[in-house]
């Protein structure tokens, strides 16, 4: 073979590589030629999952079950819980919705001492379970029912006593559902006041918490129709 016939080989090689080279990637571009049926390309995909995070139609169409507190859970300490009953003047008859339960103890708490009725609402699964071991291992099943809800969607009407543990934010939030509440209804908020809402009272108190650290604790107290500020 002389060089004439090789170098013609060698270009013709060199043509092959880089047809084959550069052919596969049309595959990612866009083209005008229809594609053959069931060969959907990565821009394909793409789209596919954007749609899917759009309208939610694919494998869980539904919203999500557990969606995130708005607040982390912090244990209110055994004297303010007592205090919340206190300033509420919770009586034999009253019907207590804690709004975010944690582990029930306002309404096992409640239960006991004065033989209430209580409903404790909680969006985080764990709490939910927390709150029903609580209510078993207190043996107060008759008198205290706890589900798994989004507090904002509440209706409210059926109780006496409302109790809260949340933030200022999140107490205003509540506010529409709150006002609708039979007058004469109470109420109580560990810490966080109500902006609009004049409280009828506000005591403050020292307690531990559950890790042995001492604080000044507020709590506030509304009456339906409250006053406001």
């Amino acid at each position: 073979m002389n060089c004439r016939s090789f170098s013609a080989l060698s270009f013709t090689g060199l043509i092959l590589v880089l047809v084959t080279l550069f052919l596969p990637g049309r595959q990612f571009a866009k083209s005008d030629e229809p594609r053959a049926k069931g060969d959907p390309s990565i821009l394909d995909f793409r789209q596919d999952e954007k749609k899917k995070d759009k309208d939610g139609s694919t494998k869980n169409p539904k919203p999500d079950d557990n969606p995130e507190p708005d607040v982390p859970y912090w244990p209110t300490p055994p004297k303010v819980v007592d205090k919340m009953l206190e300033l509420a003047e919770v009586k034999k008859g009253d019907v207590v919705y804690d709004l975010g339960c944690g582990d029930a103890r306002i309404l096992v708490t409640a239960a006991k001492r004065f033989g209430v009725k209580g409903f404790g609402f909680d969006i985080d699964p764990k709490q939910v379970l927390d709150s029903l071991e609580n209510v078993k291992k207190n043996k107060v099943e008759d008198l205290v029912t706890i589900k798994k809800a989004d507090i904002f969607t509440l209706d409210l009407k059926d109780a006496s006593v409302v109790t809260l543990y949340l933030m200022p934010e999140l107490n205003v939030r509540l506010m529409p559902q709150l006002e609708k509440l039979k007058p004469g209804s109470r109420i109580v908020s560990h810490d966080w006041d109500m902006k609009g809402a004049k409280p009828n009272k506000m005591v403050t108190l020292r307690a531990k918490n559950e890790m042995g650290l001492e604080r000044v604790h507020k709590v506030y107290l509304w009456i339906v129709p409250w006053e406001k500020e």
